[in-house]
């Protein structure tokens, strides 16, 4: 069975519940499922999307080294609104790992724009 995007965003959105829950382990599975199961190599959209939740989730349970990893990916590529130099600068949800030297060499970087 394909997953649709909607659902697929539900998992997201769900991962976050069980972070609330203290249950970081079935929070960073399940969004780590939704990206896997709709990566950005077959829809470049929702795809970023997906997996920006993952990349959100690492660095609220201090998995920061992998949350910067995805960051760093995502910033190789056209990732739309889900991930831009100037939004990591002011969103909050990177709060947990704003002060690690790897987030700031990603927010010091000069971003791409166009081809």
């Amino acid at each position: 069975m394909r997953e649709r995007p909607n659902d697929l965003s539900s998992m997201t959105q769900l991962s976050w519940v069980y972070l609330a829950l203290k249950r970081d382990g079935d929070a960073t599975k399940l969004a780590r499922q939704a990206a896997d199961l709709l990566p950005s190599e077959k829809d470049a959209l929702v795809g970023n999307i997906l997996l920006t939740g993952l990349a959100e989730i690492k660095a609220r349970i201090g998995a920061t080294a992998d949350a910067i990893a995805i960051l760093r990916r995502l910033l190789s590529v056209p990732a739309g609104g889900s991930v831009s130099i100037a939004r990591l600068k002011i969103d909050p949800v990177w709060d947990p790992i704003r002060n690690d030297p790897g987030f700031q060499q990603l927010v010091s970087m000069q971003e791409h724009v166009g081809p």
